[in-house]
């Protein structure tokens, strides 16, 4: 198995992360490619609340993957990794956010939990093929 390039399975902790609806949390979230110069970074999301799923592994139908506590030594708790929608962060904007201390590495997941979250994340239904080919 190859390891994961240099950027993809890092992990950030986004301060006020902004939802949809409003409102904001701090959010971890797992970069799943390997931005190169200006290129966007792209992360999915996690949470420590309960999901549909509690033993570890690959639900591709419903857009997780599970991770016990401890398992990757990033995330103290158990983690659902949320993945129905990728979040581009501009290479500038990454810049800026690390600069001002929005967001923080926080650590990088270990080879095979990155790569079997990806395998997961390829099986994704509600991502478009667009979305997928930005996974390389």
């Amino acid at each position: 198995m190859n390891s994961p390039p240099p950027h993809r399975g890092k992990v950030f902790l986004y301060k006020k992360f902004p939802f949809g609806d409003g409102g904001e949390s701090d959010k971890r979230l797992i970069v799943v490619n390997e931005p190169d110069g200006d290129s966007d970074w792209l992360f999915i999301k996690t949470t420590s609340k309960r999901k549909i799923h509690d033993n570890q592994g690959c639900y591709s139908s419903d857009n997780l993957y599970v991770l016990n506590a401890k398992e990757d030594n990033v995330f103290e708790l158990k983690t659902w990794v949320q993945f129905q929608e990728l979040y581009p962060i501009p290479a500038l904007a990454m810049s800026v956010a690390n600069k001002f201390g929005e967001m923080k590495r926080i650590g990088t997941l270990k080879p095979q939990i990155i790569q079997a979250i990806l395998n997961c994340l390829r099986k994704s239904p509600d991502l478009s093929p667009n979305e997928l080919s930005r996974l390389k």
